[in-house]
């Protein structure tokens, strides 16, 4: 295979990878009005699931305020039966403190559970809000989806096409000038084999000299960037297909 021959087939190799990363980002990657509608989507997902973890541990929380109270009413109530039953002050203040301590104890626990229901309630109404889809969003999010799919399903028919070519031409250049195009490929990735601009190479910008420029135009040979090393070809000797 002449070197002619061979950089034609680089220049094909690079312009196909090209392509296929391309197209394997349109395959992976949805149109950013349609991500930023997923994006909403998944952190509403995420706050109602917050939502959620949040009410489970306040209505756990609550009961067990609710049990703690009810047990302190009764001894409430025993210790008001108590204080009917002293017989002289000393007593009867006993009574009294124990009675002043329940009743903070009390107090305490119904200023809580007076809390949790307030916050449950504001969890409602944060779970109603985030729940809202309204019919204008939803119609956006199907056409959109819609839209995406038919595109991915040409992305992924051109993908596959660009692959069975890659294959192909591997196959025609052989083993020996692809190790060679994939050194150079793991060195200069995602472009190895790039066009000239103008007088300079279009990766690194750097100008060429007049000789290598010559020979970069006259296509015949592999020449290199001094700079970047990249391999050059001239755009007007291998147009695009």
């Amino acid at each position: 295979m002449s070197e002619r021959s061979l950089l034609a087939a680089y220049v094909t190799l690079q312009r196909l990878l090209t392509q296929r990363l391309t197209l394997q980002r349109e395959v992976e990657t949805p149109p950013a009005e349609l991500a930023a509608l997923r994006a909403r989507d998944a952190e509403r997902e995420a706050a109602l699931t917050a939502n959620r973890k949040r009410r489970g541990e306040l209505e756990a929380e609550y009961g067990a305020l609710e049990r703690e109270t009810g047990a302190l009413y009764e001894e409430r109530e025993h210790v008001r039966r108590q204080k009917s039953q002293v017989t002289n002050m000393k007593q009867l203040q006993a009574v009294v403190s124990a009675l002043d301590h329940v009743q903070g104890q009390i107090d305490e626990r119904e200023s809580k559970l007076k809390r949790i229901m307030e916050e449950l309630d504001a969890l409602d109404g944060q779970a109603a809000e985030l729940t809202a889809e309204s019919p204008q969003e939803r119609q956006q999010r199907l056409h959109l989806e819609q839209l995406w799919a038919e595109r991915r399903g040409d992305s992924e028919a051109e993908l596959e096409r660009v692959r069975a070519r890659l294959r192909e031409v591997q196959l025609e250049l052989g083993a020996a000038a692809m190790e060679a195009f994939k050194k150079l490929w793991n060195l200069r990735k995602p472009l190895a084999v790039v066009p000239l601009d103008g007088d300079s190479c279009s990766a690194c910008h750097a100008v060429l000299r007049a000789a290598l420029l010559q020979l970069v135009r006259g296509g015949e040979t592999l020449q290199y960037c001094e700079t970047c090393r990249r391999l050059l070809y001239d755009p007007a000797q291998f147009p695009p297909p």
